[in-house]
């Protein structure tokens, strides 16, 4: 009796730890499937639901989901649907015993070769490459497109296997100046997993993330919530299932993808960038700011770059020169001239007298048997070296960089705010660099290092955008504004996620007077009249600015650094413009005075 006790009492607890043991596995099995499926899984931005469907699937991408960009009249940027044909390999069909069907499908196929201007041979060979779905790209590395005859004629010979579906290319097909977009490059493996749909997902964005530019800045807000696919179902031994039919997947969320509106004017930009085509600008950049609030309306860089081809080793051409510091030249003696009227080492009406030849550290004026006599106003608008060397031997050096960061010199000045959107720092200007007025091997009591910077040379770096800024500061009486790149975020069912106002950038110095601003506007003004700029005279505004001409050295050879910074129409300031033109010969004329002429003109065009 005992001995059969104790049997019942070990199965009744045998029984209730079964029980246990099936309880808990059908409440984590509920859990899965009501609460854990609709989870997004960390390190994949998709859901369980969402992963176990792509593992059953093979497809392509069509579009990233990643945002997209406009300018500020909300034409499109980037993002552009076009046409791509896709192979969905189903090898019985490509092979089949009836001769009547091999004979019809042979006959299909050579139509669809003469429609893509293509080989039947390769065609077939092109299909049958991959055992996953992927898009017709002719033998090359990149899908082509289709034109709306092909995608027609294709469409009508209802080829089993292929079809015609549109697809979001996010670049042009051309070289652009537009380097403050930047690029994207592949994302880098998420570490403690893989996600066994990467390598099922053939498209040219598929897993890339900013490299460069908006892009890489924006990156955590641009990357979306997930792609939209065309696939296939498969079998369990990974082979597609052709009885079922292909599908497209996209995330159903009516916020993403976000989209950003720039500052950018694109016809603007466009404009800018075929006048530095033609005037056979090879190097530099244009920046064309907002006078009223320093918005960036167009940035132009050349040489040009291909965010479709881009060498992340070769900076050359996707580095942004508009915010790559370079020498100044005299555009600097707008620097010496606000230092001396703020610290009033130079009086209204005193002369200086040039003969052309300064006498010591090798320095002389521009013009050969010099300018004679003449005041500061007059010196500035000749541009004289002469007259900035005597009015530098007046001031310290820390006079020169007090005024210059005042002014939005050597120091980042672009658009930047700490702690928005779970980011440490959201910037507008990707790796914008912040210049200098001198190296730490200068000392201040360096008489002639000081006259050298006083005219914008030794040491002393300036960015096209802080120019182009510099010219908004004076406009606005000495404040200085943080330029921006964008002025909003939105969600796609166009409400607002983000703003970024208007920001001003001070100097923990303070800012230059009101009077010493207008005095250099009014002087700006007499460069065009009377000055280096006489040439912009006859231009569709009045317009006023200031010249410089930098010497420096190239791969041992002497070049020049031409520079032309000014505004637009005197009367009533609507734009400021900084042009650079890098690394000319000597004996050149000034490009960059002609092509901040054309700039002027173009903008005071009807539009």
């Amino acid at each position: 009796m005992q001995l059969q006790l104790g049997w019942k009492r070990r199965i009744a607890i045998l029984c209730a730890g079964l029980t246990l043991i099936f309880t808990m596995l059908a409440l984590r099995l509920g859990w899965i499937q009501m609460v854990q499926v609709n989870r997004v899984m960390p390190g994949y931005q998709r859901t369980l639901r969402e992963m176990s469907v792509l593992q059953r699937e093979r497809g392509v991408m069509l579009d990233s989901g990643r945002g997209q960009f406009t300018d500020h009249h909300g034409r499109a940027l980037t993002g552009r649907l076009e046409w791509g044909l896709v192979f969905f390999p189903e090898q019985h069909k490509l092979d089949s015993n009836s001769k009547a069907d091999k004979h019809k499908r042979q006959f299909k196929l050579e139509q669809l070769a003469s429609i893509l201007n293509s080989q039947t041979d390769s065609l077939k060979a092109e299909w049958q490459r991959e055992q996953t779905p992927h898009f017709w790209t002719g033998g090359g590395s990149e899908p082509i497109r289709l034109n709306e005859m092909q995608r027609e004629r294709i469409h009508e010979l209802q080829i089993d296997g292929i079809d015609v579906y549109p697809v979001m290319v996010r670049y042009p097909h051309k070289a652009s100046g537009s380097q403050w977009l930047g690029y994207l490059n592949e994302q880098p493996a998420v570490s403690g997993g893989s996600d066994s749909h990467r390598d099922e997902v053939k498209q040219p964005y598929a897993m890339k993330s900013g490299a460069a530019g908006l892009e890489r800045t924006l990156e955590p807000l641009l990357r979306g919530i997930g792609p939209t696919l065309v696939s296939r179902m498969v079998g369990g031994n990974g082979q597609i299932i052709s009885e079922m039919q292909p599908r497209v997947i996209a995330p159903a969320n009516k916020y993403y993808p976000l989209m950003v509106e720039t500052t950018i004017d694109a016809g603007v930009q466009q404009a800018i960038e075929d006048l530095t085509q033609s005037s056979g600008m090879q190097e530099g950049a244009v920046v064309v700011l907002d006078a009223m609030n320093a918005d960036v309306r167009a940035m132009v860089s050349r040489p040009f770059y291909d965010p479709q081809h881009v060498d992340p080793e070769n900076s050359s051409s996707w580095g942004n020169r508009a915010i790559q510091a370079a020498v100044p030249g005299s555009i600097f003696k707008i620097v010496t001239a606000a230092a001396a009227l703020e610290n009033r080492v130079v009086s209204r009406n005193e002369q200086f007298h040039c003969e052309g030849n300064y006498g010591k550290y090798g320095l002389s004026c521009w013009k050969q048997h010099g300018h004679g006599e003449l005041n500061l106003e007059q010196g500035f608008a000749e541009s004289c070296n002469i007259v900035f060397a005597e009015t530098a031997r007046r001031l310290q050096m820390e006079q020169l960089e007090q005024t210059a960061d005042r002014l939005g010199l050597a120091r980042a000045v672009g658009w930047q705010e700490q702690h928005v959107a779970g980011m440490p720092v959201l910037k507008h200007f990707d790796h914008e660099e912040p210049g200098r007025i001198r190296t730490p091997a200068v000392k201040s009591d360096d008489e002639g290092a000081r006259i050298q910077t006083a005219i914008g040379q030794r040491d002393v770096l300036v960015t096209p955008l802080q120019a182009a800024n510099l010219v908004v500061t004076l406009l606005h009486e000495g404040q200085v504004t943080a330029p921006r790149l964008v002025q909003r975020i939105r969600y796609a069912d166009g409400g607002t996620m983000l703003e970024m106002p208007l920001h001003v950038s001070p100097s923990a110095a303070g800012k230059i007077s009101p009077a010493t601003a207008h005095q250099l506007v009014s002087w700006m003004h007499t460069v065009v009249r009377q000055g280096t700029g006489k040439s912009l005279q006859h231009a569709r505004w009045h317009v006023a600015g200031k010249s410089g001409t930098a010497q420096v050295m190239q791969k041992g050879a002497p070049k020049n650094h031409q520079w032309f910074i000014g505004y637009g129409p005197i009367e009533e300031p609507k734009y400021a413009v900084a042009v650079l033109v890098q690394n000319v010969s000597p004996s050149s004329s000034h490009q960059a005075t002609a092509l901040f002429g054309k700039v002027m003109d173009y903008l005071a065009s009807p539009k």
